[in-house]
């Protein structure tokens, strides 16, 4: 699983998104999919800070248009 897609759906799905960040491994491993352990810090780190949405928004707004594949 790319890092991209793991963004658009912690910011398309709330549940996960809250699953990450009380347990990502578990999220990520529920789904099949992995990550690095520095993919996974980003994303905590970016989860946790009090600009959450606005954060994942600006790292998903530029691979909208892209192919996900």
């Amino acid at each position: 699983m790319a890092l991209a897609q793991v963004v658009y759906h912690i910011s398309t799905d709330k549940d996960f998104a809250l699953q990450m960040r009380s347990n990502p491994q578990v999220a990520l491993k529920e789904r099949g999919w992995s990550l690095s352990k520095e993919e996974i810090a980003f994303l905590l780190s970016t989860l946790r800070s009090s600009t959450e949405r606005t954060e994942i928004r600006r790292l998903v707004k530029p691979l909208l248009h892209r192919s996900w594949r």
